[in-house]
């Protein structure tokens, strides 16, 4: 006669998604890209500017406390990429070259793909636990 075997139910695993890692990379990767527009602009950025370097030292702010599970970070985050998303096509108008619709529409894709990791299912759940 055979027994049945009870099998363990699988641990909930507390290792940090690849959503908040991608997440992670991309805030410093858009804070970058939209320092180094403005570092290279040759005219005054204008509000739109400013309201990209504001949205990309909140990123940067973000994002160690993000990669540390804090939902404040998350949102903060979410907040920065959205602002960040709209002000940089404003931040690459003053870049001189070819380059500024290139730089612009970079800033403007990493931007949306960390809004996108950030609301996705698994990245919700990990900072749900880590409150």
């Amino acid at each position: 006669m055979t027994q049945l075997s009870v099998l363990p139910e699988p641990e909930v695993s507390r290792a940090r998604p690849a959503a908040v890692t991608g997440a992670f990379c991309g805030a410093l990767l858009g804070a970058g890209i939209t320092g180094v527009m403005l570092v290279l602009s040759t005219r005054s950025p204008g509000l739109l500017g400013l309201g990209a370097a504001l949205s990309a030292l909140a990123a940067a702010a973000c994002a160690h406390p993000l990669r540390e599970g804090r939902g404040w970070a998350r949102s903060g985050l979410v907040a920065a990429a959205l602002l960040g998303a709209l002000c940089a096509p404003a931040a690459a108008n003053p870049v001189p070259g070819p380059t500024a619709p290139f730089l612009g529409g970079a800033a403007v894709v990493v931007w949306v793909f960390v809004v996108t990791l950030l609301l996705r299912v698994d990245a919700g759940t990990f900072f749900a636990r880590r409150s």
